[in-house]
C-alpha cells in the first residue's frame, strides 16, 4: 500500500490560499469568444441525438444495473450503460501532461475489460503521444498540436475528425475547457466528467454527465469516472503500455544485460516541470554513492535532451563507479527502463508514474504537490518528504522556488531506499 512519509516526526503540511476568480474567469471568457462558432455546431448527429440536453449528476451510489439520476426538474431516467456487444464507440479526452496520462491509462483497461467489443479511441497532445500511439488497448487515437484551441482552423479540423469516428460516449479525464470543448466536438451525446471543483472552468456546463470523484489517488479518482456508465471502479487500475521500439529495447538490453549491472541498477528521475518539485542534484549523486557502499548497486540517471544529459554526465563524472548516465531512450523506453530496475527514486514526474505502474519498487520525493493524490501508485510506492506547502493552483505552484524541498535530508532518502531493496515497502 502507498505510504506517505515525512522524513521525520517534524514533517509538517502548509497549504497557500488560492488565487482570486476574477482573473481566471476573464481568461475563460476569452476561450469561449475563440471557439462559439466551432462549439455552437450541432451537438450530435441525427442518429445520436438526445431528447433532452439535460446535465446528468451521477449519485455517488450508482454501480452497475442501477439507475442514473438526472439533474432535471423532471427527474427524467439517464439511458442504462451500453451493451458490449453493440460495440458502443468511446472517445477518451486526456490531452496532457505525461504524467497524467499515465494515471488515465487504467481507465482505458477498465472499458475494455467492461466492453470488450467497444471501439476506444483517444485524443491527445503531442508530449504524451508516444504513450497512446500504437497502445493495445485503443482502436484509434488523434494526436493535437499544443495551443490547438487558439487556431479556429484547428478547431473546425479537429470537429471534421472526430465527427468521422461517430462517437457515442465521451470521456473528459481533464475537466479543463480545452478538454470539454473536444469532447463537445466530437458529437458525442454522452459526455461524462467530474462535477465541479475536479472539474474546472468551462468543463462542468459542457460535459453532460458529471461523476464526483472519489478516491485519495489520481488513478482512482479517474476510474470512478466509470461511474457515468452504471460500472463500478476496480479495486486497483491496471496499466498497459505500448511496446517499445527496436532502438529502445536494444539500448536497454544493453545496459541490463551488461556485467556492470549484473545484480540490478538504481533508476534515478531528478527531473521535473518546475522548480520547486526538484530535488537537488548533487543530493541525488550522494544517494548513488552511498548506496553503491551499502549494497553494491550502481545507479543510473535519466536525462532528457542537452542540457540535461550534459548535467547528468558531470555528476556521473564525480562518482563513476557509483553513477552512470542512463541510456537516451523515449518515454516508452524509460518504462521499460522502470521495468527492469531494481527500485527507482525521483521526483515527481512522468518517470516516477511510469516506474510505480510497471511495479518497480518507486520511491517518490515531494514538497508542493500532494503524495496522497500524486504519489506512486500501487504496493511498490513511497512518499517521502520532510514538509509540504500544498497551494491550490497549478500557477502558486508554478512561483515557489525549491527551498521547501531542500529541506529533505540524504540520509532519510537512502535508509528508505534501503528499506525498500530489502523488501520492506
Amino acid at each position: 500500500m502507498e505510504s506517505r512519509v515525512p522524513s521525520d516526526a517534524a514533517g509538517k503540511t502548509a497549504t497557500v490560499s488560492a488565487p482570486s476568480a476574477a482573473g481566471k474567469a476573464a481568461e475563460i471568457m476569452d476561450r469561449v469568444h475563440a471557439v462559439r462558432s466551432a462549439v455552437s455546431a450541432p451537438e450530435t448527429s441525427d442518429r445520436n441525438r438526445s431528447k433532452t440536453s439535460a446535465r446528468v449528476r451521477v449519485r455517488d451510489d450508482a454501480v452497475a444495473g442501477s439507475e442514473i439520476l438526472l439533474a432535471t426538474a423532471a427527474g427524467e431516467k439517464g439511458r442504462p450503460a451500453p451493451d458490449g456487444a453493440s460495440r458502443p464507440r468511446i472517445l477518451i479526452v486526456r490531452l496532457s501532461a505525461i504524467g497524467d496520462t499515465i494515471h488515465s491509462l487504467p481507465l482505458a483497461a477498465a472499458l475494455r475489460q467492461a466492453y470488450p467489443n467497444a471501439y476506444i479511441g483517444w485524443l491527445v497532445e503531442k508530449p504524451s503521444a508516444a504513450l497512446i500511439d500504437n497502445n493495445p488497448l485503443l482502436d484509434w487515437h488523434h494526436v493535437l498540436p499544443k495551443g490547438w484551441l487558439k487556431s479556429l482552423s484547428r478547431v473546425r479540423a479537429l470537429a471534421g475528425t472526430l465527427r468521422a469516428e461517430r462517437f457515442d460516449i465521451a470521456f473528459d479525464i481533464q475537466g479543463l475547457t480545452k478538454s470539454a470543448v473536444a469532447a463537445r466536438l466530437s458529437g458525442a451525446a454522452t459526455r461524462i466528467g467530474f462535477t465541479r471543483g475536479e472539474a474546472r472552468e468551462l468543463a462542468p456546463l459542457l460535459d453532460n454527465r458529471l461523476v464526483k470523484p472519489h478516491g485519495r489517488h489520481a488513478v482512482d479518482m479517474t476510474l470512478s469516472l466509470l461511474r457515468g456508465l452504471g460500472l463500478s471502479p476496480p479495486a486497483r487500475g491496471e496499466f498497459v503500455f505500448p511496446q517499445p521500439g527496436d532502438d529502445d529495447l536494444i539500448a536497454v538490453d544493453r545496459v541490463a544485460t551488461a556485467d556492470r549491472y549484473r545484480d540490478g541498477f538504481v533508476l534515478m528521475g531528478p527531473w521535473g516541470s518546475f522548480p520547486a518539485k526538484l530535488w537537488p542534484l548533487d543530493r541525488f549523486r550522494d544517494v548513488a554513492v552511498r548506496l553503491r557502499t551499502e549494497t553494491g548497486l550502481r545507479s543510473l540517471m535519466l536525462g532528457h535532451g542537452d542540457a540535461e544529459r550534459s548535467r547528468v554526465e558531470e555528476l556521473a563524472a564525480a562518482a563513476p563507479d557509483a553513477l552512470a548516465s542512463a541510456p537516451d531512450v523515449s518515454l516508452t523506453g524509460v518504462v521499460e527502463l522502470a521495468r527492469r530496475a531494481r527500485l527507482f527514486v525521483g521526483c515527481d514526474s512522468f518517470p516516477m508514474h511510469a516506474a510505480a505502474a510497471v511495479g518497480c519498487p518507486t520511491l517518490g520525493l515531494f514538497a508542493v504537490t500532494d503524495p496522497d493524490r500524486l504519489g506512486p501508485y500501487g504496493p511498490t510506492g513511497r512518499s517521502l518528504y520532510d514538509s509540504l506547502v500544498l497551494p491550490k493552483s497549478t500557477r502558486e505552484r508554478r512561483k515557489l522556488d525549491d527551498g521547501i524541498i531542500k529541506r529533505l535530508a540524504v540520509d532519510p532518502v537512502v535508509r528508505v531506499c534501503l528499506e525498500m531493496l530489502q523488501g520492506k515497502i
